[in-house]
């Protein structure tokens, strides 16, 4: 018999794209499918960590239009959400920021592991930026797809449903979302500064079904900011209370 955890992974794999209606030939630029990312990192009654939604592999190519320059285009999905992964780009080896983000900023600070965790994220597809776009028409001028990246707070309500699928399963004892985007769409908060969610105390919003949540920064903003650091430093105390009671 398959256990529930199996049969939502499945679920999100099957029916995701289609219920948050993203278009079925919903491809990256080479016509590989952007397929939904279900959590695989799946510990109960403990800590979940709710992204924003899943980066891609990229590929380091030469650009075709005489520029001479190499270009980093998005060509298939990773493993897992916040997968610590390396791999090559045709250049160098390359590593998925976010997960070693994840690692250093917030779960060693814990002492934990991405296996003492739930992982997933509130979006469970790879959304294309303006620059993804940009880099590949380099390579065809003519090369046009929806930039879903400006979207995304129409998706994550879309997805709130899946995500309090997974809570149930989950059952945890506290959730921590990262990014002011999740935070804004969970909290149901509107017109509220980054700063200000972000540094909130803990919340129970339905969205989580009650459950203890804490909205924390991004590890790519940490990475890039001393100040979002500082406040991943604060957050980490909050969690680390709610995980020892």
């Amino acid at each position: 018999m398959k256990s529930p955890i199996l049969k939502y992974q499945q679920k999100v794999f099957r029916e995701y794209s289609k219920d948050i209606k993203l278009p079925p030939n919903y491809t990256y630029p080479d016509g590989n499918p952007i397929k939904p990312l279900p959590p695989i990192q799946t510990k109960t009654n403990g800590l979940m960590i709710v992204g924003t939604y899943p980066s891609a592999r990229f590929e380091s190519r030469k650009a075709t239009d005489g520029s001479n320059k190499y270009r980093l285009i998005p060509i298939g999905d990773t493993l897992q959400p916040f997968g610590d992964e390396k791999y090559f780009d045709g250049l160098r080896t390359r590593r998925l920021e976010s997960g070693f983000g994840l690692r250093k900023y917030f779960l060693d600070e814990l002492g934990l592991d991405f296996t003492d965790c739930w992982i997933t994220d509130l979006v469970k597809v790879f959304l294309y930026k303006k620059e993804h776009i940009e880099s590949y028409k380099a390579f065809d001028p003519y090369f046009k797809i929806q930039m879903y990246r400006n979207d995304f707070i129409n998706l994550g309500k879309n997805s709130i449903n899946w995500l309090k699928e997974e809570i149930r399963l989950c059952n945890p004892k506290v959730i921590v979302t990262l990014g002011f985007e999740v935070a804004r769409v969970v909290s149901e908060k509107k017109g509220v500064k980054a700063e200000e969610i972000l540094m909130s105390d803990i919340d129970h919003p339905d969205n989580t079904n009650g459950i203890p949540t804490v909205y924390a920064p991004h590890p790519d903003a940490c990475r890039r900011f001393e100040k979002w650091r500082k406040v991943m430093e604060m957050r980490v105390v909050l969690v680390r209370e709610w995980l020892d009671n």
